[in-house]
């Protein structure tokens, strides 16, 4: 080997081996071959996770090497956690225990192979562990002892085959009763967290709540006994009318029942309902897939949807709940929606961290393959996470309050755009909205001519001064269950919404705005008002300039006094 051919670097390298490979290779060759095969890919994955690389595996062994100390002693010690969970299933004569050595020193490369008495001390170190255990040369307990709380015992000098000098040891205490290395405590998993009574009390229940309240707005939708599910539903979400701090919660961000001079907003509806049809159908056909091989005891299920993605199941419920909030884009269901995404990640880490203890090939699945996407994405979440120690359900909080945040100022902007595709006219203390595409004439006209009538202002002066009033002007063929604009005669009452109205012909009609901002103007009016009182409604005719009726509308929608959608 020409010495200007190789390059030297200081590098942290850890040796594996197993114990008694020659014993279990005589009582069964072929399982022998595939476990450790399977194995060595499961400490491949860590290695990989803890910022090192595979540099080889010759026979039973695997050596790698690491940039740091710290990242190698966390890799050895993740690696014999898990390894042994997965022996524990194992007969006592089957189990394939590793030992392990780590070294910091200088390593001679060449290409992709590293040489050097740094290799040779490693490889000496894992000969003097335990098995399944750790032993670390003083460099790089110098290296850790300060900065993880490891547990050793000082074996002192040893003299090793091939090294001239002795190598003072270090072993890394272990205590088979709770899995884990004395002083460097395991990261709390999901799985040990089922077992809590506060998780299984609390935690559980309230993920069953947000999925119970998702479908009562959807009931509502779908449902011919919608109206016997809101008058449960509807005083439920008055109480947080009571306050100005929660008030908004029941807001709609995207019109429900207004035309726009969007395209895309008008196709909302469509595009809600297609997205639960195609989220569904994904649904079905991934709880088929997984449920037959279940059936057929044909193990970890890898191929179909689920080579796409390892949870095809949960990113199927994440479209259909798109599409619900589409059709029914309340704030409220915006925050239960991004809520439920936290917990299908939740649910999702839970059982991967299950199947990485039952299957032995699920680490390399993980690896290549997307937990709900075909590709990875960065996850700074899970980076951030990995780094917080005992701060990581602060951290996970934070970062839970700052989507929320964001998905709620998102919310906002699309309500701003929204009301500005809407139809409407503002004065100080009036805001004046069509369902349907009018002209500013048009609307303006509608409601000057009801304006105009006697009766109508005399309601509203009774109504006071100071009172904002939100007017609503509908095509007289339109039926919106939404406004309490007339009481539903022979058991009608659904929303009929004729493109070519007469566009003489209108319903005008006057309510006070529910606020607790009594100084709101213009389209405050709109955005800061949680329901409203109806006053009195005008029929008019802008071609003959007259109003043809005044009638006194029911105090509340079809289905109860409940926050009503205000555009």
């Amino acid at each position: 080997m020409a010495l200007d051919a190789v390059d030297h670097k200081l590098a942290a390298i850890l040796s594996a081996d197993v114990v008694g490979y020659s014993r279990l290779m005589s009582m069964d060759e072929a399982t022998t071959v595939r476990t450790l095969n399977a194995y060595r890919e499961q400490m491949a994955v860590l290695i990989r996770q803890y910022r090192g690389r595979v540099v080889g595996s010759p026979g039973d062994n695997l050596l790698a090497e690491f940039p740091s100390a710290l990242d190698a002693v966390r890799c050895a010690v993740e690696a014999q956690r898990v390894l042994r969970a997965r022996n524990a299933d194992q007969p006592p004569d089957r189990k394939m225990e590793f030992r392990i050595g780590i070294h910091l020193g200088d390593v001679m490369v060449e290409g992709d192979q590293i040489y050097g008495d740094g290799v040779n001390i490693a490889a000496r170190l894992e000969g003097l562990a335990d098995a399944g255990g750790v032993c670390l040369s003083a460099a790089v307990y110098e290296q850790v002892r300060d900065k993880l709380a490891v547990t050793c015992q000082d074996l002192g000098d040893q003299t090793v085959k091939n090294i001239p000098h002795p190598v003072h040891v270090y072993r890394i205490r272990w205590k088979p009763e709770d899995a884990t290395y004395e002083g460097i405590p395991r990261a709390t998993t999901l799985r040990d967290l089922s077992g809590r009574p506060d998780i299984a009390v609390l935690v559980i229940p309230a993920a069953w709540v947000l999925y119970v309240t998702i479908v009562f707005e959807i009931l509502f939708m779908i449902s011919p006994f919608g109206l016997y599910y809101y008058s449960a539903y509807g005083p439920s979400l008055n109480l947080f009318n009571r306050s100005s701090w929660t008030a908004w919660l029941t807001h709609f961000f995207l019109p429900h029942f207004s035309q726009t001079s969007s395209a895309v907003l008008n196709q909302r509806e469509d595009l809600g309902g297609a997205l639960m049809v195609v989220g569904g159908v994904l649904f079905l056909l991934a709880f088929a897939q997984l449920y037959w091989a279940k059936s057929r005891q044909r193990g970890l299920v890898t191929g179909g949807l689920y080579s796409v993605a390892r949870h095809p199941q949960y990113l199927a419920l994440a479209i259909v709940g798109l599409g619900a909030l589409l059709i029914w884009p309340r704030y409220l269901v915006l925050i239960m929606y991004v809520t439920m995404l936290f917990v299908y990640a939740l649910i999702a880490r839970w059982e991967e961290e299950r199947c990485a203890q039952q299957f032995s090939g699920y680490r390399v699945y993980q690896e290549r393959t997307g937990r709900f996407w075909p590709r990875p994405f960065p996850r700074m979440h899970a980076y951030l996470l990995s780094r917080s120690g005992r701060q990581r359900p602060a951290v996970a909080f934070t970062i839970y309050a700052v989507v929320i945040g964001a998905a709620v100022a998102v919310g906002h902007q699309l309500r701003e755009y929204s009301l500005s595709c809407v139809s409407s006219l503002y004065t100080q203390n009036m805001a004046v909205l069509s369902p349907a595409v009018l002209t500013n004439e048009e609307l303006s006209t509608a409601l000057h001519v009801a304006m105009a009538d006697d009766r109508v202002q005399e309601r509203l002066s009774a109504a006071g001064r100071a009172v904002r009033l939100l007017v609503y002007v509908v095509p007289m063929e339109w039926n919106l269950p939404d406004l309490p604009l007339e009481i539903p005669r022979g058991g009608g009452g659904g929303h009929h919404m004729p493109g070519d109205f007469d566009r003489r012909l209108y319903k005008v009609l006057f309510s006070k705005a529910r606020t607790h901002d009594q100084t709101a103007s213009g389209r405050e009016i709109v955005t800061k008002s949680y329901g409203l009182d109806p006053v009195i409604l005008a029929r008019v005719n802008t071609e003959a300039n007259q109003t043809t009726g005044i009638e006194t509308p029911p105090a509340h929608v079809r289905w109860g006094d409940i926050p009503t959608p205000l555009f």
